[in-house]
């Protein structure tokens, strides 16, 4: 027991500490000392066991910054999506710059996971959206090339959409588009498959009150993916709280014990 409680504390100590030195950053663009302190957390969280993850999340000093946690790692990712994007879209060889992406294999593990689920719980979809495709569109352009059917990714931020119209034009994708989009007032009716991206909705009440927003958009029988997180992962991204999914019928959860971070939710518009 000793060492289990020191291990738990060295973990909560570590997150607290490269929590603390990523705040005081001047930016959190990509550069050896960003990516250096990102790569710890991730690694950090990644490595502790399940049965640690209550009792770190429960640490006082680790609970008072999960908020800051989750708004740097979100605001790193954006940051890290952008500056990628742009150097894709006005490389040379777009290809090649692209395969010099540092967690490249990670989205196409994550993107290849959820392909499988979908299909496997509702056949091959004629029509898919996803929300929050951010910047650097890598599962949307996979969703498409998987599938072979339509794709559009939706999202907020002008800037982000116009960055993935960049990226996507570099590859020749034409079952590919973009559009600016709030999910919280998306029509998304005409679309057999909707996902809903780790970022769009900073807290799990946010999250859920977007899902119930969806519901009413989604026609019976559509089916979603949400990308969620558990543990002590849940430090990084809001989890999709399941009892909180009206309309919804849970088909499936998906907790990847890799290096992948983001579980998947699966389920159908019921009606």
């Amino acid at each position: 027991m000793p060492t289990e409680l020191s291990a738990t504390t060295l973990t909560a100590d570590r997150i607290v500490r490269l929590t603390d030195e990523l705040a005081a950053l001047p930016h959190l663009r990509p550069d050896p000392r960003t990516n250096a302190l990102f790569g710890e957390l991730v690694q950090t969280v990644l490595a502790a066991p399940d049965r640690q993850a209550l009792e770190i999340l429960a640490h006082p000093e680790v609970e008072d910054r999960k908020n800051a946690v989750r708004d740097l790692s979100a605001r790193g990712e954006t940051a890290l999506e952008h500056t990628w994007a742009e150097r894709i879209a006005t490389a040379p060889d777009p290809a090649s710059a692209l395969s010099e992406f540092p967690y490249l294999d990670n989205y196409h593990r994550l993107t290849a996971l959820e392909v499988r689920l979908l299909t496997h719980s509702g056949g091959t979809p004629a029509s898919v959206a996803v929300l929050g495709c951010g910047p650097l569109p890598l599962s949307t352009v996979g969703y498409a090339d998987a599938l072979g059917c339509p794709v559009v990714g939706l999202d907020r931020d002008p800037v982000a959409v116009a960055l993935a119209r960049r990226f996507a034009a570099r590859f020749g994708t034409p079952r590919v588009r973009f559009e600016q989009a709030d999910a919280a007032d998306v029509d998304l009716a005409a679309h057999d498959a909707v996902v809903l991206a780790a970022l769009v909705g900073e807290t799990s009440s946010a999250k859920a009150a977007i899902l119930a927003r969806m519901a009413d958009s989604m026609r019976p029988g559509a089916m979603l993916l949400a990308r969620s997180a558990r543990g002590l992962r849940t430090l990084l991204y809001p989890p999709v709280d399941l009892r909180a999914m009206p309309g919804f019928e849970v088909l499936e959860v998906v907790h990847p014990t890799d290096d992948v971070v983001n579980s998947v939710v699966v389920a159908r518009r019921l009606g």
